[in-house]
């Protein structure tokens, strides 16, 4: 259980000293003199600063608010006033966290972070959510960057006040992205996505800088108030499209309701890089390990061993420092990515042979093969372990489903020649992709349920999505089906897709394709979100962790790229092709390449303080 820490001040010789104690932060709190918070502080009811005073919270500190709503107006009543100072200043490896304390939080659970008549506010990666009305400020000054606003009522509420808000993600927040009123606001920088109205310009007295940002997908991109009558002009921002009259669609202004103004756009054609939380990144190599052919298989990882699969033939365990623990010589050419369940590894050789392994110490526990046929060449699928079956997409276009306690058949479904994709399962059934671009659907029984036939072979999995899969052909069209195997939508990118697979995460679908872009869609609807030209080809299917996308291209480079800004982070690059999908191990990001290595490549975190 975390300790609740309050830090309260003493003020010896100009320094203030921290006290901790197990009490929570319960009103009436007030802070007269500077204070410092850090650890968890719990507030129940009001905390406020009074002028004169500043209070600084330490990175990594987590502000929690109980829901407790004693006006019976349907809004907690927790919050924070300042009428001080406010420095909240943490990093993006230790963000400030503002939230609910409440074990199912929803909006509103606390009312807001209200600020009057201070004229030194700044938030920098903070994390807000859970509140009514977030930051609500009157007649201050303040810098908000580089924070994540998300699953409030409103984002914020601004009023005769002057901020620079820049660089933020402000998203999913029931009603405003932005709210504000005769205030002298810049916005720059910023993702607005996914919000009831993304800015809302109650009315104004002022002309607002909003350019720079990418506002997208909110039910209003941007909305004049009822009884605001002035015009707007907009300029440099992209809005989600490069239709003008799609773009003008978003917006609510005398369009919409004769009686107010006008909005005036000379909008953004395309997606705008540098917006959002800045992030910079280096990369050093830990290790390497070096193996007698490509390596062409995405590595498996449980616990501390990582296990890899080489042209050359083997199969290694590795520990987290590179020191192999076993290997197994299987005695033919493996690019398929070996598969974990229990304590078995299942791997699939050019053989066209399917070993059983023993994750500890290499031993064969059983083996299963089939025949050959005229697709036997680059590339195989890998094995797919579902509850108690192994399934096994085979050259000859044969789906085995194999006990994986014992190797043997339970059933087999003879698909079209030939498989060189992995299954995938959504917990109810079965997607294949076929060579010929055959796309099935089967029951977890070998039952067709559906089946289609695209204009292209399929190479790489689907990606599931609650709407269902979504398959990439090797001509490159990207397609989304619901369950039921009808088409939701479709989309010609113009470059062909080989090995790499959609990646499905948060609503958004990721996408390299051979060509040498980097794709980012939206997955409802198939739309172009941005695209990164990474000037090379692309086979792998990429990686998605902590907001960033790991993928390798056939220059040797493997690129980490910010999965909302599309901005390119940092770069590694190896001897060969990277061909595979890189996997984590530990706190490391692990990649194989075709100059016969394996890297283990440790990310190194650039301060916001340090960049340019």
């Amino acid at each position: 259980m975390k300790r609740l820490l309050l830090l309260l001040p003493l003020v010896l010789g100009g320094c203030v000293g921290l006290f901790g104690t197990d009490r929570p932060l319960l009103p009436p709190a007030e802070i007269h003199r500077d204070t410092l918070w850090q650890g968890r502080i719990l507030i129940d009811g009001t905390v406020k600063v009074f002028k004169g005073a500043t209070l600084t919270i330490l990175p990594g500190t987590e502000i929690a608010f109980v829901r407790r709503d004693l006006d019976r107006d349907g809004l907690g009543d927790s919050t924070l006033v300042v009428e001080g100072a406010l420095h909240a200043l943490g990093t993006r490896l230790q963000p400030i966290l503002f939230r609910s304390a409440s074990a199912d939080p929803r909006p509103g659970d606390w009312l807001e972070l209200r600020v009057d008549f201070s004229r030194d506010v700044h938030l920098r990666y903070c994390q807000i959510r859970d509140s009514a009305y977030t930051l609500h400020a009157h007649f201050t000054r303040g810098l908000v960057e580089d924070c994540t606003i998300a699953h409030n009522i409103d984002g914020c509420r601004l009023g005769q006040a002057t901020f620079t808000i820049r660089n933020c993600l402000i998203e999913k927040n029931q009603g405003k992205g932005i709210n504000f009123r005769n205030s002298e606001v810049e916005v720059t920088g910023n993702i607005i996505r996914n919000n009831g109205s993304g800015i809302f310009l109650f009315e104004t007295d002022r002309t607002p800088s909003i350019h720079g940002n990418n506002i997208y997908g909110n039910r209003e991109n941007f909305r004049l108030g009822d009884f605001f009558t002035g015009d707007v002009r907009l300029s440099g921002n992209w809005w989600g499209t490069a239709d003008p009259e799609g773009v003008a669609a978003t917006i609510y202004d005398r369009r919409r309701d004769p009686s107010i103004g006008e909005v005036f756009l000379e909008p953004a054609s395309a997606w705008l890089p540098q917006s959002g939380p800045r992030e910079a990144l280096g990369i050093s190599e830990a290790w390497r390990f070096a193996t007698g052919g490509y390596v062409d298989a995405s590595p498996a990882v449980s616990g501390d061993l990582l296990y890899l699969a080489s042209w050359d033939g083997r199969i290694v365990a590795l520990d987290a420092k590179g020191a192999q623990r076993w290997s197994k010589d299987l005695g033919e050419v493996v690019d398929a990515a070996p598969a974990l369940s229990g304590d078995t590894l299942y791997c699939q050789s050019w053989g066209r042979q399917l070993y059983a392994l023993n994750r500890h110490d290499g031993a064969l526990q059983w083996r299963f093969g089939y025949g050959p046929s005229p697709a036997d060449d680059h590339r195989q699928g890998a094995p797919l372990p579902v509850a108690d079956l192994l399934l096994l997409p085979a050259w000859n276009g044969t789906l085995f489903a194999l006990e994986a306690a014992s190797g043997e058949v339970r059933w087999q479904y003879r698909g079209r020649s030939p498989l060189r994709a992995v299954p995938v399962f959504d917990g109810d059934r079965l997607y294949l992709s076929g060579g010929d671009g055959t796309f099935s659907a089967l029951a977890l029984d070998g039952t067709l349920l559906w089946s289609v036939l695209l204009e292209a072979p399929l190479l790489a999995p689907a990606a599931l999505t609650p709407a269902g899969p979504v398959v990439v052909t090797r001509s490159g069209t990207l397609v989304a089906f619901d369950r039921s195997g009808v088409e939701r939508w479709r989309k010609e990118l113009g470059e062909p897709c080989y090995y790499g697979a959609p990646v499905y995460s948060g609503g958004d679908l990721f996408l390299g394709t051979a060509g040498g872009t980097l794709w980012k869609f939206d997955a409802a609807s198939g739309a172009t979100i941005w695209s990164l030209d990474t000037g090379a080809s692309i086979y792998a299917t990429p990686l998605l962790i902590d907001g960033r996308i790991f993928i390798g291209d056939n220059s040797g480079s493997l690129l980490v790229v910010g999965a909302d800004s599309g901005d390119l982070l940092a770069t590694f690059r190896a001897e060969g092709e990277i061909q595979g999908t890189p996997a984590l191990f530990g706190k490391r990001i692990v990649v194989g390449s075709r100059d016969h290595n394996l890297y283990a490549l440790d990310l190194i975190e650039i301060p916001l303080e340090t960049q340019p």
